[in-house]
Order: C-alpha cells, then structure tokens, then sequence
C-alpha cells in the first residue's frame, strides 16, 4: 500500500512515504503476542502445494518444490536422529501429495511395518499444520530363501513371498554363484537351461551335454544348481512365492513382476531385507530389482507414463556382502540416468562419505541430523557448500523424541520452496536451511512398543 501526495490538514501534499503490506492484526501480533489477537483473525488458511519437510528456525515451512521433474534427495546423519522418520514422512508425501509410485527398497531392521498404520504421535505438531494422520499402503515383500522366517507380528500385515526368475539367475549366474573354470560349459548351456522347470530337466541337459572324461566338472556344476534349487530363491522352486504376478480391476489387466505389480495395482512394495542380506547373491539380486524397474520405465506401457520414487534407506548397507559392485553400480546408474527414466531416489546413510560420488553428485536435496564427525560435514561442504558456522552446527543438532523434535540442516543445489507461517508469504531460496523436522502422517516404529 502507498500513500502519496495527500492532502495535509493544512491543504498541502504530504511528502511522506511508505509502503506497507503488514497488516493491522499482524502488526498487534507482533507487538504484544497472539494472545492480543481476536481468536477469528489468528489463523488463515495457507494452502501448500509443494512438499513440506520441516520448519526453520525463521518460522517458515520448508519444502521441496512439486515439480514433474524427478529429483533425488539424501538424508544422513547419526543413528537415532531422524534419517527414517524421515524417509516415512517423504514416503508419505510422495505417495498422497505428489500422486508418485513408490518402492522402499531396503527395509532391512523391519522399520516399515508401523508406517500401514496412521500416526498416534506429536498429534499437536501435525495439528497445528493441518496435517491429518494418515497410513501409507504398505505390502510387505519378503524374497523367498529357505532360511526365511516370517514372525507374528509381520504376519498381522499384507505380505507375500517373491521368488527370482530361472531365466534371470541362469544367464547371470556367476553374479549368484562362482563358476571360476566351469564357465565355459554353463555358458554353452544357457540357452537350454532357461527353459527347464525342475533340477531333473537340468541334470538331464547337464548328462547329455557334458561327456564323461570330465566328471568332476559336471559335480561342480550340478552342485552349484542344485544349491540354487534347495535355497529356495526360484519361481520353479516355490511356486507359493511367485515371480510373476497379475492383477485387475474388473477393466484392465496386467502382469508382470510381482514387485511392478503391487505397484500397478495402487501399493508401495517394502522389501524386507534382513534374511536376504545374510545371502552371498544379495547384491546380484537388489541389483536385478533395481535393474528391472529402471527396465520397466522405459518399457511397460503403463510406466512409461508414470514418476517413481526409489526409497533407499541405509544404502551403504547394500554393498556389504560379496559382489557389492553389483549393486552399487545399479544404483548409480539410477543416480546418473534416473532423470530421463523418471525415477527419483531418496536415500540415507549414517556414513556420507561411503555414498558413491554419481549419487553424491546428482543428489539435489541434503538433509542433515546430527554428526559426531567434523571431517564428514568438511565432505558434505564440499558437495553442497555451507558456511562455517552452520557446519559447527551439524555437529550440535539436538533430538529429543518424546516430543518429536527432531532438528536437521537442509541444503540444496537447486531451491528451497518456503513458506513464511505468519505471512503466508511464499519465496525460493538456495541458502542452507536450519529448523525441525515435521513428523510424519503414517506410524512411526517406537523401539520396545509392540504393534
């Protein structure tokens, strides 16, 4: 608002000016508190758009900007700070908000389980946001070995088993299995072996192929399928835990592997990885899940149409395991070719330093809890750029979890969407970020707190 030249009392104009677009009631609130402020003029509604994750220390929401371009985030920071909490909260926003398709790849510590169920936690910070409990459709998926145990507890929620394609674990199979001089007469097999649907039909193309003078290659051979049998990783092994899965509303139909279908079908897959990361082929077959959805965007009619978010939490603990490369060089993959394919990952680590550089490089939003290590937040500034005393405080963020606090620092290369709370005012920023958390819609898992 701008007064100028109006007439004075003494019929002159006024050279006074000023501009102005505080209003009289924030004014008074400013003045002498909210408490002064007549109860019906205290709130208005602010409708946000992009993607809230927390509140800053200048009482502005900070958001990540909704755009159809896909993005990927990270979050690191100490053990029990918030790296889970808020992958659950932007798994949330993700799925209800943006309208994306979702995957948790690597729910190895069982985490996930809470998130089908609405938060009965910090209800007073939610409600002071307008944010309304909300549980996240969840199926639970647990890859088939004969190892595997399901509890009672998991077994209260949607679940189902998956097996590994024959086709895909015969011709990569020195990814699952070590062939070392038998290579060349798997190699010969190949295309014989796909088609066999039990260890009887293998030992048959093993007989007739391999000759007698070298008996102890085909023992070495047949053991190493025969391990593949019995572990029970096969779709031809353990038919109740399948492969391949269709779905239909009543109109359209679809098939595919069960993972793109439960998310065709309107669910978000959590891997339960915990038994499976005990495997030696662990890596070679995250590899494939990442591999064939990457595939999928580009292939499957329905995909190609639609944006994906790849949650990844604790993502240095994939490549731990024997032939870790494997993995980690589908990751990166995503991280440098995952724009074009609409693929957006967020991921976490405690360790920053131990995330690959063609994820670190194309990672556009950092959020960072506390850290013990000065030498790691030095890595951080490297990537992103922060000034020295927002450093220093990384290394002092405080959690309290009985109130749901949880403070973070957040940094960008690209811009930060934020929302002044008092103003409504709405601005972009590139400046690192410092502020709480906002606590996620869906459940969140309380160590020693049954469901």
């Amino acid at each position: 608002m701008s007064h100028e030249g109006n007439p004075n009392l003494n019929g002159q104009k006024s050279s006074l000016k000023y501009h102005s677009t505080v209003s009289t009631t924030e004014l008074k609130a400013r003045a002498f508190g909210v408490g002064f402020v007549n109860p019906l003029d205290k709130y208005k509604k602010l409708y946000i758009d992009d993607i809230p994750i927390m509140i800053t220390n200048q009482n502005e929401i900070l958001c990540i900007p909704k755009e159809n371009e896909t993005t990927h985030w990270g979050i690191t920071g100490q053990t029990g700070t918030c790296k889970t909490i808020l992958i659950n909260s932007t798994l949330s926003w993700d799925f209800h908000h943006t309208k994306r398709v979702c995957i948790n790849l690597n729910d190895i510590q069982s985490d996930s389980f809470e998130w089908s169920m609405p938060t009965n936690s910090f209800l007073d910070i939610l409600d002071k946001l307008n944010i309304k409990p909300c549980p996240t459709p969840i199926i639970y998926v647990f890859p088939s070995t004969d190892s595997l145990q399901i509890d009672k507890k998991q077994r209260k929620f949607p679940f189902i088993k998956m097996s590994i394609p024959l086709e895909e674990v015969i011709r990569n199979i020195e990814d699952y299995y070590p062939l070392d001089k038998s290579k060349v007469y798997v190699g010969n097999l190949i295309d014989d072996l796909i088609e066999c649907s039990s260890i009887s039909e293998i030992r048959s193309i093993i007989d007739e192929n391999i000759p007698e003078k070298h008996m102890q290659m085909k023992f070495k051979i047949m053991n190493i399928f025969e391990a593949i049998f019995n572990n029970n990783m096969l779709n031809v092994s353990v038919p109740e835990a399948p492969a391949y899965l269709g779905w239909t509303d009543g109109k359209d139909t679809y098939k595919n592997f069960t993972i793109q279908t439960l998310m065709r079908a309107g669910f978000v897959p959590s891997i339960q990885t915990a038994d499976l990361a005990n495997q030696d082929y662990f890596s070679a077959y995250m590899a494939f899940i990442v591999k064939e959805l990457y595939r999928n965007q580009n292939e499957d009619p329905y995909f190609k149409e639609k944006i994906v978010s790849l949650f990844v939490d604790e993502i240095d603990k994939l490549w731990k395991g024997d032939n870790g490369k494997l993995i980690i060089k589908a990751l990166c993959f995503i991280g440098t070719n995952g724009r074009m394919a609409r693929i957006g990952m967020r991921w976490s680590t405690q360790h920053y330093e131990l995330v690959p550089e063609k994820i670190r490089n194309n990672t556009k939003y950092l959020f960072i809890s506390r850290k013990s290590d000065a030498k790691e937040v030095k890595e951080i500034e490297k990537d992103f750029g922060m000034p020295k005393s927002m450093q220093d405080d990384i290394l002092k963020l405080t959690t309290d979890k009985k109130k749901g606090l949880f403070e973070m620092v957040a940094v960008t290369t690209e811009e930060f969407v934020l929302y002044d709370v008092i103003t409504g005012k709405k601005r972009r920023t590139s400046q690192p970020q410092r502020g709480f958390l906002i606590p996620p819609m869906a459940r969140h898992r309380v160590p020693g707190v049954e469901i």
